[in-house]
């Protein structure tokens, strides 16, 4: 794994054995206010009461890693529903056009088609690339949240100390252990994370 203070490949253990960065640690306030201090951050207020700043952008080096056969399943299959979605929205462009209608709805479906082509294309690419980029981080706190105008849907999000505001599964937000250092893989071309898994903190 590559530590995510000086940024060196060492073996997974509970700290750094290059800089002694711990891997795990009990967070309490103050660790909270250690950790999550960035100047010109964006404030946020986590579900716990505590106020922290995190980073907008981050200088974490991501690890190239090969994908697992997991990853390369989601890969083909997000390719796959975007191939669908993309193939509907061209049979009702088809048929709007051939209506004659150029309003709204058309200019609508045709976003949405272009959304799923470029998801379609991406995916491909991570898919056969074969690889993801890679970032050890660690987890402050997760939250789920509800839009004022999506209260049907849960969104995820967890908070890390470099990486800021990820979002992620609501199996991963459930299981997430506060104070753990995490593996979170992403596709190179999508920028979709495609697991969130907690580092081997064993001697």
């Amino acid at each position: 794994m590559k530590c995510p203070k000086c940024q060196k490949l060492v073996p997974d253990r509970s700290r750094c054995v290059e800089c002694g960065f711990p891997f795990y640690v009990q967070l309490d306030e103050a660790a909270v206010a250690h950790l999550a201090t960035h100047p010109g951050g964006e404030s946020v207020r986590l579900p716990s009461g505590r106020y922290i700043s995190i980073p907008t952008d981050h200088n974490l080096e991501p690890t190239i890693m090969p994908l697992t056969r997991a990853q390369k399943n989601k890969h083909l299959l997000i390719a796959l529903a975007s191939l669908a979605a993309l193939f509907v929205a061209m049979l009702i462009v088809g048929y709007l056009i051939k209506l004659g209608d150029f309003g709204f709805i058309l200019a609508f479906v045709g976003i949405l088609g272009l959304a799923a082509g470029w998801m379609l294309v991406a995916h491909l690419l991570d898919f056969f690339n074969g690889v993801a980029e890679v970032y050890i981080d660690r987890l402050i706190e997760t939250q789920r949240y509800r839009f004022k105008h999506q209260q049907s849907k849960a969104h995820y999000y967890g908070y890390f100390e470099q990486l800021g505001r990820v979002n992620i599964s609501a199996n991963d937000h459930y299981a997430a252990i506060p104070g753990a250092l995490y593996r979170l893989s992403y596709g190179k071309a999508s920028q979709r994370l495609l697991d969130m898994v907690q580092v081997d903190g064993s001697f």
